[in-house]
Order: C-alpha cells, then structure tokens, then sequence
C-alpha cells in the first residue's frame, strides 16, 4: 500500500490522492487528533456520535480561516453558511470512515509512522522529531498510539479512495479529441475601436453628475470608531513575577524530568509477519525466513533491497520501516527492551512478537543527558515566570471583568488597580479593522455592539488566543455620511466620461460586426473608418504576442466553414471595443504532440473524471445514510 502511494504522488494526483487525510487537517487543525472530545452530541451519522465539542471547534478554525482571508469581520448573513458547510464536511468524514471500516480496510504501523513522520508540526530543521510528537501527545492525554489509531483510520479511508477511483481510465481517443481543443490554432484578423479620442469630445452636464453622485450607496463614508482598550496577558504578567530566594531551584528540583533530555534511537526494522493464530509449521518456516535475512543483513546486503527481492509466499510478509529516533512505549515490549540495550551501529538476533521476528538496527542514539541547573537557568526562570503568570492571570481576569463591569463606564478604575496601561486605536471600520491586536477576531464585534456603540459600556471580557485578554470601550464614533458633491465631482466627471465613450466605442464596433456579418469587405470599412487592420496566424490560446482580451474573444468564436468566417466583438477593460475576425481553425495533431503535452492532457481529463466519480461516490452514501442533525445546538 505504501509503495503504491509513493508512485502515485506524483504532479496533480498527489493533490487528489491525500485530500481525505487533508480534511481533518483543514477543518479542525493538528488538535484534531488531539483533543479529546465528548458531552453534546451535534449531530449523528448511522448512528455515530459528533460532539458539539467537536463541531464548535471545526467552526472556530473554519470562521478564523474566512476572517483571515475575507479580512472582514462575520455578519448575520455568513454565520449560518459557515455554520451549514462544517456540518456537511463533518458529515462526509464520518460516513467515509464508516465506509472504510466496512470495507474492512487495514493499515500498518510502518505505513502509519510514515505519514506522521511527514506532518510539519513533528519536524524540526533535523527531520521528524519523536520528542515533539510525544510531547504533543501527553499533553493532550493522548498515547502515540492513540494518534497512530486515528491516522491509520484517515489512511484507510484513502485505500478506499484508491481502490473505487483505480478503474478510472482515459481513452486514446478522447485524450485526441481534447488535445486537439486544447492546441488549437487559429487564424485571424482584428482591430481595437479606441475610446481614448472620445472621452475628449464627450460632454458631461451638472445634471448628469448630479444623478451620479445621488444614486443610492455612492461616496458613503463608513461608520468608523476610535476604541480605549486594556490588554491582561500571561506574557506581561510573568515580566512582573517576583521569585523568592530559593524557589527557582526547589522548582527544578521537583520538575527536573521535563528538562531531561529523553534518550531516543534512530532504528530500522525487518519484519517478519505473522498472521493472528499461525500454525506451528509456518511459525517455524518464517523464524527459518528471519534467520536467513539476519545472515544476509549481517553480511552488509541493502535491508531495503532484501526486501524487494522477496518473492511467493514471503513477498508481502517481509517488510522493511526506518522509524527514525524512537522513546521507549512506541515500540512492542520485546523489541524496545533489545533495542534500548544495544549499542549505536549494533544489529539484533531477530525478536519474537506476537507480530512476528524483528531484525533491528540500531543506527544513532541522542539524549539520555542529566539536566543542570546552571546550563539551565535562564530556560527554568521563564518556565517558572510563566507558570506562576498563568495561576495569576485567572486572578487578574476575573478581578479585570468584575472592575470593568462594575465601572462600565471607564477603564481608569481597573487600569490603576491592575497596573494596566489605557491603549488607543486608531479609526476602526467594520470591514477594515486595521493591524495589531484591534484587527483580530472578536475585537471588531465587540467594538461595533450595541453595548459599547449605543449604551457607551465597556465590553465584556474578550479572550484571544496566547493567554490574552481585552476588555474596550468607545472613544469616538463618526457616523457614515455622504463625501461632499466637490470632493468627488473631478471624479465623476472622468468616470461618466468612460462610460460614454464606452458605450459610443460598442456601439461603433457593433455596426462594424453588423456590416461585416452582412457581407461587407473589411478593407472597404477600413478606409471609411481609419481602422488598422491586424493579422494573427497560428496563434494558440496561450500565446502571448496577442492582447488577452482579443485572444479571449477569438477562442470565444465559433469555428469557419464554407460560408465564411466568423465575425466576434467585445468590450474591453479599457472602454475600448475588439471586433474579431476568424478566418481558420486548425485542432492540433496528437501524433505531432510533445510525450509530456499528452501526458498533460490526458491528466487533466483524468483528474476531471476521478474527481466527478468520487463526488457521485460521497452524495450517495449521503443519500443512503441516516443523519440526524440536532440545528437548535449549532
């Protein structure tokens, strides 16, 4: 399965082969195999449970991500959509797992380690870092191989993919038919009707600029506000911790083991499997299989070529993994107690596991190292500083709400009980929130509700992320009001200017199309109305030479026959106006076609057909599930 993945992962199917595993990843983030979840249920899918734990964090990460890219803050209308879209990504996940299970799709553990070796977050400037994925883990409440359970089940779910799209085929023929689409060249005769002389000559009245300027929603300024603020976080307060003599180094000493450097080992295996319940013929026979692969190891042949090689009935039980450096739990019993005796370039006797006989080798081993106070010092100050700033900062959250509460119409009272400094910001929009810590989600509700724009209160306390908290009031409020008639008038005039000599440009290329279509000569309307005539031979649609525009307009054609050619205009961006004239169209020869421009072609009418089918694939399992979504709780 391994194997089969890597050769796919090549050019755009790389994209299409790891969207399913992609999924959790987008919607719910690295947490998601992390965080436990339980409680309300928000929806259920043949019967398997969704939290409201687990909905509220896909929608939390969903609506940060439209924020970030919408740079705008939620409103009324788009909350129900984001809202409406998780829902039905958490839908898909859930029958695409149920369906994998069903199916009975396995994974290993070699193939599992090798995907969570890939996941950035487990990966520093030396490769993948096993102390950062367990550490993630144990501080979740999540074993290792709790996370390796729910990434096999995602790769599962992809075997299924796998297996439904892998009779997709693209034919010889149809690759041709939309090669030759594709590549296509066309010959053809064009002029661009300029709006340029026109805009000097069009006359614009006061009561036309008038009607401009007074149509609904033109020149408003936007409500904008000014905001005083107060931020309380972990980071500042942990600045101001005051530590007594001698309690740094009784810290440490109580916490030593989180500064020891646990010891790992770089290993590489050879295993041997074994099914459930083997006979005691075929457990001698794969024992007899291991002791000749340890001859070969111990001989220096390749471990991975070893494999390879194998053939019959060993072709798929041998399996060669490079787990990287490993802790003590990740392995079975029996194997990390040989392991984490050998020495550095050692190989073992093959292990007997319930899984079979392990060859490993041990390649490097880091960690292991004492921790020492004094080489220590500075990292164990700001971890201390910062557990105390955190066991203070729920004290100082709560004494901030009940100040800022009790006081709604100052911030004076808390910032000189707390020590905290009132912040201004400059003019803030709905829809432009500005930098710094006034543009991140939650600031611009806050700063835009009725509690602090109408009844002039203070917020109530906002949480960000990092241990920060703000609480805001209203400083100054402009209201949205209509730019003045001269302030914009210069402006006006220069757009109804374009307009005009727009629409009298489309107009002139119309009639030009109109006589063109009726049979005059193009030389004949070229010296009635000045116009240059250009010529494009063999162009194809990504050819450069040629304005964008026209070329858009020239493949938007249709094709000659033995009528004549075929006339095409359109408006341009500029308020100039292309009328097109296509003489001929050549479809490209597949035989005289590059190997890697049909493979290109044939990609994309593949990449077309798979995605269409594994969509069909996901709205009928939807069609035959039994979902029950409980709306009232979202």
């Amino acid at each position: 399965m391994l194997q089969a993945i890597r050769d796919q992962l090549k050019g755009w199917v790389a994209v299409v082969i790891f969207s399913i595993l992609i999924i959790p990843f987008a919607f719910w983030g690295i947490n998601y195999y992390f965080e436990q979840s339980g409680g309300v249920v928000a929806l259920e899918v043949n019967g398997e449970e969704v939290t409201l734990a687990d909905f509220q964090r896909a929608y939390q990460d969903m609506r940060q991500q439209w924020q970030a890219a919408s740079g705008a803050p939620l409103t009324e209308e788009t909350e129900p959509l984001l809202k409406q879209r998780v829902t039905e990504d958490l839908i898909r996940v859930q029958l695409l797992q149920q369906a994998g299970d069903k199916a009975g799709l396995l994974v290993g553990d070699a193939e599992a380690w090798e995907v969570i070796r890939q996941i950035p977050v487990f990966n520093d400037d030396n490769g993948f870092n096993m102390m950062r994925f367990e550490v993630a883990a144990s501080q979740s409440g999540l074993t290792p191989a709790g996370f390796m359970g729910r990434i096999k089940q995602d790769m599962a779910v992809e075997q299924l993919r796998t297996a439904l799209l892998a009779t997709d085929f693209v034919t010889q023929p149809e690759v041709a038919g939309y090669a030759g689409l594709l590549h296509q060249t066309r010959d053809f005769s064009y002029t661009v009707l300029s709006s340029d002389e026109l805009k000097e000559t069009v006359t614009v009245t006061d009561e036309q600029i008038q009607a401009y300027y007074e149509q609904e929603g033109r020149y408003l300024e936007p409500e904008r506000v000014r905001i005083a603020y107060l931020v309380l976080s972990a980071a500042k307060v942990a600045e101001e911790v005051y530590l007594e003599e001698g309690e740094l180094e009784t810290w440490f000493a109580e916490n030593r083991q989180n500064y020891e450097v646990e010891e790992t080992r770089k290993v590489r295996q050879i295993l041997v499997k074994l099914p459930e319940e083997p006979t005691d013929e075929l457990r001698a026979q794969m024992q007899a299989k291991a002791n000749e692969l340890y001859a070969q190891v111990r001989a220096g042949e390749d471990w991975e070529s070893i494999v390879v090689n194998q053939s019959g009935v060993y072709e798929n039980a041998v399996e060669f993994s490079e787990f990287g450096f490993l802790s003590k739990g990740v392995m079975e019993a029996e194997v990390e107690q040989v392991v984490f005796a050998m020495d550095s370039g050692a190989i073992s006797e093959p292990i007997t596991s319930p899984l079979g006989f392990h060859i490993m080798a041990v390649d490097e081993i880091q960690g292991g190292a004492q921790a020492d106070l004094d080489n220590l010092r500075d990292e164990v100050e700001q971890d201390l500083r910062q557990e105390k700033a955190e066991q203070q900062l729920y004290e100082l959250t709560d004494r901030l709400s009940d100040l800022t509460f009790a006081n709604p119409d100052t911030l004076e009272v808390a910032a000189e009980e707390l020590g905290l400094a009132i912040q201004t910001s400059d003019y803030l929009t709905r829809t432009d929130p500005g930098a710094g810590i006034v543009s991140e989600p939650g600031v611009i509700a806050a700063a835009f509700s009725d509690e602090v724009l109408l009844e002039e209160s203070n917020s109530e306390l906002i949480e960000l992320d990092n241990n920060r908290y703000i609480v805001l009031r209203l400083l100054e409020r402009l209201s949205s009001f209509k730019k003045p008639l001269a302030e914009v008038r210069a402006e006006i005039i220069t757009r109804l200017k374009f307009e005009q000599a727009r629409d009298q440009t489309r107009t002139q290329g119309e009639t030009l199309l109109e006589r063109l279509q009726q049979g005059e000569s193009k030389d004949d309307l070229a010296l009635e109305f000045a116009l240059n005539w250009n010529s494009a031979q063999a162009v194809t649609q990504d050819d450069d030479s040629v304005n964008r525009a026209v070329l858009r307009t020239a493949f938007r054609a249709g094709v000659p026959d033995a009528s004549g050619p075929v006339y095409e205009g359109a408006s341009m961006g500029t308020g100039d106006y292309a009328v097109v004239i296509v003489h001929t169209v050549t479809p490209a020869d597949p035989d005289t076609l590059e190997e890697e421009q049909s493979d290109a072609v044939r990609a994309q009418l593949l990449q077309a057909q798979v995605t269409a089918a594994w969509e069909a694939y996901n709205d009928n399992l939807k069609a035959a599930a039994d979902i029950t979504v409980f709306r009232e709780l979202l």
